[in-house]
């Protein structure tokens, strides 16, 4: 019991690692699934094997269970509930990735492997587990090793019933975790395989060493072919087809995407409805004078601030309230008024002002029976027993009774902001209310609690009040109004055409998207958009859809197909523009070659027009020079001056941001002395800097022929 109540713990607190991105546990509700219109079941495929909907649901559900116990939470928002699929998803796709290849280099997890990392107790998703000391702070195998005891000896005679629950949801918790470290283990695995492949030899760590210890002073002269006119050189379509030829493996796409032109409508509440609801709550401020049921009242209210029994913070309350709470006096209603910062209206009535800690620290007893009166009887002889020994025998005696003896601190931070009246106001108000060292027997939802209070931190100002925040919105009205229009508008441009050309005019902003990828949650950011992401990859070019409703029903959309790009390579077209700069500053950098050609010295290269020269002080073969005058970094600057001898010139060079001439006016050496051994091992280390999980999962999943169908599902 005292190892359960050790793990209870930390339970608000925890954040679980997963580790080499296939996990970031932050979870969703996923018990929706919208089934598309054909009757496939399969949500995706890796290298051909199809991954079926069911199988990813069931993980889905799997996580959301996992991360809502380490939350303590049942409720997400809607990007969190996007992010757990993608994160399952991703989870599902490295599997298969990592076990095919892991499968033919007869890669395997063992039992015995496993628990020596448990043993060892460093991977970060056990550090971060609920089984961690709290003398350490670090993960404990045996509080592991004793729950898992516990749990295959579970008495439901003698456990209470909510116990039972909690182990269970451990177990299954554990189990989850377990399965992921797993996947870790075998991923760890397999990296270490390919990093440790890359080897290193006395030549090339020579070489190396050379290249970055080594360095030259350059004196340079550059044109910028910036200072050719665009007029003066002429870029043919052939070209572009060349350089695009070139650069072809820059431009592949493995996904096919959708160029869209979408209309994002929000609807405003007008005049009229703003005066409504500043009338409405106008006369909910009223009520607050006189009602006795403030919960009640704040809840007909429709108010986005719950009403609490519990004093709180000013941190709990919104900052506008807080920002007027000098200008009330006693318990005195003030509003309605107009909050700008979050465009609503407001009013508010504050009950009470008192001096309160912020965290106690307390431990207790608790007394049931089916028997009311022998509850209430046992519960006062065991609350006279500690009362008449100090409370030094508070901890005996609640072993006695099976229960947790150990103290536990609760924070104000725990409870903020939730709508708390009934039993657990009494509780909440009874314990934030007692003393250092009190003991209080509290009746309550028909059982008994011994309470003792053995600390309490951080006495702080908190208020019990009741608040009316009621943001602008729309009336029925307002809205059908927006749609008629949007309509209309949509009715009377049906191509592609007429929907750029008349929006603006319309009084429609047009937005683009070049590449959606149906692996996208929304269109824009706005939530609630799924459907339209649906409907613009099943449509085809040029086709405008109907009108979306999304956002938090404020928002009209309408999308266009601009464009379809299948997977592969991107069209030249596509990059017409950044090509043509190439190949502008390729003809440029031909046209100042041939007339600097007879260009023999650096007195020479100094005469040409449009010249910019300086010296640079310590260039070596290893990193690019940068040019501040061009301004570019030049890589053909460091590889030309690593071959030249002290003294001479070399030009033209052909750099990224102009032609270069160079002479190097002296060479040299650092200070730093040749050693082969670690040299060879810094060089192994750098050739595998850039080799990690995650470009390791990159280029499988490039080679995996990944498909991915989860927006004809989700």
């Amino acid at each position: 019991m005292a190892t359960l109540q050790s793990i209870r713990k930390h339970g608000a607190a925890l954040v679980i690692t997963i580790g080499i991105a296939l996990f970031a546990f932050i979870a969703g509700d996923a018990a929706k699934v919208l089934q598309p219109s054909q009757n496939s079941q399969t949500v995706g495929k890796v290298n051909g094997t199809k991954i079926d909907v069911q199988e990813f649901q069931k993980q889905v559900e799997e996580y959301t269970q996992a991360v809502n116990f380490a939350r303590g939470t049942n409720s997400l928002t809607e990007e969190e509930n996007a992010q757990i699929k993608d994160e399952v998803w991703n989870t599902l796709v490295t599997n298969a990735l990592i076990g095919e290849e892991a499968a033919k280099l007869g890669l395997t997890v063992s039992t015995a492997e496993l628990q020596a990392v448990i043993n060892e107790g460093t991977n970060p998703m056990l550090a971060q587990s609920p089984f961690v000391s709290e003398t350490t702070g670090k993960f404990d195998r045996d509080i592991l090793m004793k729950f898992l005891a516990d749990y295959a000896n579970l008495d439901p005679e003698v456990m209470p019933a909510e116990y039972i629950e909690y182990y269970h949801q451990l177990y299954n918790y554990w189990k989850f975790l377990e399965n992921n470290l797993i996947s870790s283990i075998l991923m760890g695995k397999y990296e270490t395989l390919v990093t440790e492949a890359q080897l290193s030899n006395p030549v090339a760590a020579e070489y190396a060493f050379n290249a970055r210890n080594a360095y030259a002073e350059v004196a340079y002269a550059a044109v910028p072919y910036s200072s050719v006119a665009d007029s003066l050189v002429k870029v043919s379509n052939s070209d572009i087809k060349k350089l695009y030829e070139e650069k072809k493996e820059l431009y592949k796409m493995p996904v096919e995407t959708r160029s869209i032109k979408y209309i994002d409508f929000t609807v405003k509440p007008s005049e009229a409805d703003r005066q409504e609801l500043l009338a409405e709550v106008g006369e909910y401020a009223q009520q607050l004078a006189t009602t006795e049921d403030l919960g009640a009242l704040v809840r007909l209210a429709n108010s986005e601030v719950a009403f609490s029994e519990v004093p709180v913070t000013s941190k709990a309350l919104p900052e506008d309230v807080v920002a007027n709470l000098g200008a009330v006096s006693g318990d005195a209603v003030y509003g309605p008024y107009y909050n700008q910062a979050d465009d609503s209206y407001n009013a508010f009535r504050i009950l009470s002002k008192q001096q309160l800690p912020d965290s106690v620290q307390f431990r207790q007893i608790q007394v049931a029976d089916a028997d009311a009166a022998r509850a209430e009887e046992l519960a006062d002889s065991i609350y006279k027993a500690i009362r008449s020994n100090n409370n030094r025998n508070f901890a005996e005696i609640a072993e006695k009774y099976g229960q947790a003896s150990e103290p536990a601190w609760i924070s104000t931070a725990n409870f903020e902001g939730a709508a708390i009246s009934g039993d657990n106001a009494t509780y909440l108000n009874t314990l934030f209310g007692m003393k250092k060292g009190e003991l209080k027997h509290l009746t309550i939802g028909g059982g008994h609690l011994i309470i003792e209070v053995l600390d309490t931190k951080n006495p702080v100002e908190k208020y019990t009040a009741a608040i009316i925040k009621r943001p602008a919105y729309f009336s029925n009205e307002t809205y059908a109004a927006a749609y008629n229009q949007l309509s209309t508008f949509v009715a009377s441009n049906q191509s592609l055409e007429d929907f750029e050309a008349n929006a603006e005019e319309a009084g429609y902003r047009l937005y683009p998207v070049n590449e959606l990828s149906n692996a996208a949650h929304n269109i824009g950011g706005v939530q609630g958009t799924r459907e339209a992401l649906r409907w613009a990859f099943n449509a085809e070019k040029g086709e405008i859809s109907h009108i979306f409703e999304a956002g938090a029903n404020d928002h009209l959309m309408v999308v266009a197909v601009a464009d379809i790009h299948k997977a592969g390579y991107r069209p030249a077209e596509q990059f017409a523009d950044i090509l043509r700069i190439q190949a502008l500053n390729d003809k440029k950098a031909d046209k100042i070659m041939a007339d600097a050609k007879k260009v023999k010295s650096m007195d020479e290269a100094l005469a040409l027009a449009n010249v910019k020269s300086d010296t640079l002080r310590r260039v070596t073969f290893s990193s690019a020079a940068y040019v501040s005058k061009v301004p570019a970094s030049e890589n053909v600057i460091s590889g030309v001056a690593s071959g030249l001898e002290e003294g001479a010139f070399f030009g033209p060079i052909k750099g990224n941001g102009a032609v270069y001439f160079v002479q190097v006016s002296k060479k040299g050496n650092g200070v730093a002395k040749f050693d082969a051994a670690t040299e060879q091992k810094n060089l192994e280390v750098s050739s595998t800097r850039f080799i990690n999980g995650q470009t390791i999962l990159n280029e499988l999943f490039r080679k995996g022929n990944v498909e991915d169908n989860r927006y004809l599902f989700f």
